[in-house]
């Protein structure tokens, strides 16, 4: 299922926040990420409306990442891959908008960012990189009520490679009626493989 187009200034104005953060707040050169190319990833998000409604499901993503080459910090957007396939459980109410329909095959839509993974900013003590992944669109089914979503999924990577923490919060793709204006979204997932990565100071 394909959601609506909106109009180009509600994204551009997502990404200019998430440059202004990146700006401030890079703390790196480059990153570095030695393996692997391609990574299936596992957890749950938990989708929450202002009334507290939520719906809690688990869910898989996998994503393709651009490996072996240093990527410099620059003060735009800093791509680092994309989220190619996602699925939930068939009676998860959330379906995830305009993925391929195979892994790898075609460019997520309707933007050309729709689903990157862009670089935000890292903290080296920690050695944590803070990411975005931009456009992410869904839609979730609120009793017989069905709403389209899309807005940045901010997550942390930890040193290891192996944990995402995700926060972020969604805006609906067009006024649907009886649909919350406001979703937050959270969720914690496990990389398979961990993401071999280096943070350049």
């Amino acid at each position: 299922m394909r959601a609506h187009r909106i109009g180009g200034a509600v994204l551009a104005a997502l990404l200019v926040i998430i440059v202004a953060a990146a700006t401030a707040s890079a703390t790196s050169i480059g990153i570095r990420i030695t393996e692997p190319s391609l990574v299936t990833q596992r957890g749950f998000l938990r989708f929450t409306e202002t009334l507290g409604a939520q719906i809690i499901c688990n869910t898989t993503l996998t994503k393709t990442l651009i490996t072996e080459e240093l990527v410099k910090v620059r003060p735009e957007l800093v791509k680092l891959g994309k989220v190619m396939s996602g699925r939930f459980p068939a009676e998860c109410p959330a379906v995830y908008l305009n993925l391929p329909r195979q892994l790898g095959m075609g460019i997520p839509g309707p933007n050309p960012e729709s689903w990157d993974i862009s670089y935000l900013s890292s903290n080296l003590p920690e050695g944590e990189l803070n990411f975005g992944i931009l456009d992410f669109q869904v839609q979730l089914t609120f009793g017989v009520t069905v709403c389209l979503y899309r807005g940045v999924l901010l997550g942390t990577l930890s040193t290891n490679g192996r944990v995402l923490r995700y926060i972020g919060r969604f805006l609906p793709l067009f006024g649907g009626v009886g649909c919350p204006g406001v979703i937050a979204v959270e969720g914690t997932f496990v990389n398979e493989p961990a993401i071999i990565y280096t943070l350049l100071p």
